[in-house]
């Protein structure tokens, strides 16, 4: 009843403030609904969805696009649905652990450490991220390959690998990186060819998920290729996917900025789980080879990428608090009294550094949760706002650079708001008469802690934005909107001491702001402020440029 109830009610615990302010945010959600309604009744269209892109996850399309047609535009269902996911990873987990030989102890502790983790906040407090389906099936390919490599019966252990296909199978579809475990799998592999205490069970397990990995990858590649035949280079999204020496330094060093700033708790574990042998436990010894091997993999995944996000590294987060939860575990152990002086004063001493280390992550992940609720409840405010705008008004989007609102906001005004009539445009063409009145909405950003939750415009965009303001209002423009929502932050910036070291061009400036240190407490806000032009006819405006 406990390992039955317990994912559940931590995952419920984590998820309560924002199941009490739930919001669709203004990211992808706007694409996701727009894509649900369109997609009922023709499930097979997911196949052929934004083949211009590169990408290809229809399972991501064709799961979300399901829940749309059960639920509706309710954001409550929705982050209902992302506690259902929530807690079916805490249970997978937990299971993964014991299985592998574990204690309910190292069980508890890596559930614990996962659920209240950074990229878990940020991946169950949003909604449209393929990262929740996508550690979900993939530990349900997990559960079935272990349970295949101790099944005698023939039938059953054929099914079991074939259910362990076809979720990996659909982890692909859901999001492309899960690809990588074909290499997890073959390193899972290499350590039982090389292990010199064979356990067969062990070398079963790493062999299936071999296997049921090449057939995965291999059924998904043809299918990619069939329905979506474009290159990563050829993609107008994939493209940026590429191992150039720039992009994979940058990558590196905003990585390990993550690392530092939410999983400095690992460092004494490691070194403990390096110095100790466990008390002549292979089973352990095994498990935390496999979970760095798992860590390694899905880090160097992203490292051709431009980007890096904290929801990114879910399933990194994943292996950590299984290798966690194992140290945590065997120090546990070590502090009895049947081991020397010396050894239980060691285990004291990693423990403790370990939970110090880990209350910088417990401050950063809080006050990522309350900048992502202050983000929602903002944006959701101006929708509102926008929604009650006369018919046939005009919305010009004031923001430097461009960025994903100005395809999110008309969306949410049509699936949510039900008002397709207000349009959401970049600039207003010169000369000619503009139907409707126009208006320009500006975000507002202050104190935005790097790195964080994504946020879309950056404080120093909003800054730009405020000139090109001050020209529009020159030109007679009232004020008819302004509102923000504003939530207190301490942020333990740990990763800061990397801006000390001479990496030259890779290091990400945004990481490194000249005025905060390590400790730094404020209060960020987020909002937006709209003018109605008064003379709009006459008007000419251009995001980002003079004019």
């Amino acid at each position: 009843m406990v390992w039955t109830l317990g994912p559940v009610a931590l995952a419920l615990l984590v998820m309560l403030p924002r199941l009490a302010s739930p919001q669709f945010g203004l990211l992808d959600d706007g694409l996701t609904l727009q894509t649900g309604r369109e997609v009922i009744g023709r499930w097979s269209s997911v196949l052929h969805l934004i083949p211009e892109t590169g990408r290809f996850f229809p399972a991501y399309w064709l799961l979300y696009s399901a829940i749309f047609g059960i639920v509706g535009v309710r954001p409550l269902a929705f982050f209902t649905v992302n506690v259902l996911l929530f807690a079916g990873v805490l249970a997978i987990l937990a299971r993964l652990v014991r299985s592998a030989g574990a204690t309910p102890l190292q069980a508890a502790v890596a559930a614990l450490l996962f659920a209240l983790s950074g990229p878990a906040i940020e991946s169950f407090y949003t909604l449209s991220k393929a990262e929740p389906l996508q550690m979900t099936w993939i530990g349900v390919s997990l559960l079935a390959t272990a349970a295949s490599a101790i099944e005698a019966h023939s039938v059953k252990r054929a099914g079991l690998m074939t259910l362990a296909a076809v979720t990996l199978l659909l982890a692909h579809a859901t999001k492309e990186t899960s690809l990588v475990l074909v290499a997890v799998s073959l390193g899972w592999l290499a350590i039982e060819r090389g292990s010199a205490r064979p356990r067969p069970a062990w070398a079963r397990f790493a062999a299936t998920y071999v296997v049921v990995n090449l057939a995965a990858a291999a059924t998904f590649t043809a299918l990619r290729w069939y329905y979506a035949p474009l290159g990563l280079a050829e993609g107008t999204y994939t493209r940026a996917y590429a191992l150039h020496a720039g992009t994979v330094g940058a990558a590196a060093f905003r990585i390990i900025a993550w690392l530092v700033r939410d999983f400095a708790f690992l460092l004494p574990l490691v070194v403990l789980a390096v110095l100790s042998r466990f008390g002549g436990r292979p089973a352990g010894s095994r498990t935390l080879l496999y979970a760095c091997v798992w860590m390694a993999g899905w880090l160097a995944v992203y490292l051709p990428w431009p980007a890096t996000f904290a929801y990114y590294l879910l399933p990194f987060t994943f292996g950590a608090a299984v290798l966690a939860g194992i140290v945590v575990g065997d120090a546990v152990r070590l502090l009895g009294a049947a081991h020397p002086v010396s050894i239980r004063r060691t285990a004291w001493s990693v423990l403790v550094a370990s939970a110090v280390l880990w209350l910088p992550a417990m401050v950063n992940a809080a006050a990522d949760a309350r900048i992502q609720l202050a983000v929602d409840r903002a944006n959701a405010d101006v929708v509102d706002f926008l929604g009650d705008l006369p018919s046939r008004s005009r919305v010009v989007l004031n923001v430097t650079p461009v960025n994903e609102y100005l395809f999110e906001l008309p969306l949410h005004l049509s699936e949510i708001k039900r008002r397709p009539d207000v349009l959401v445009v970049e600039h207003l063409a010169p000369g000619g008469p503009s139907p409707g009145e126009v208006f320009v909405a500006t975000p507002e950003v202050a104190n935005q802690p790097r790195p964080t939750v994504r946020i879309a415009p950056h404080a120093p965009g909003v800054s730009d934005d405020r000139g090109l303001l001050s020209a529009i209002r020159a030109g007679r423009a009232d004020l008819v909107y302004r509102g923000a929502r504003q939530t207190r932050i301490v942020e333990l910036g740990l990763h800061r001491l990397l801006c000390r070291l001479p990496v030259g061009a890779i290091r990400d400036a945004s990481y490194c702001p000249s005025d905060r240190s390590v400790i730094h407490d404020r209060t960020f806000s987020y909002g937006w402020q709209v003018h109605r032009l008064v003379q709009p006819a006459t008007a000419v405006l251009r995001v980002g440029h003079d004019g």
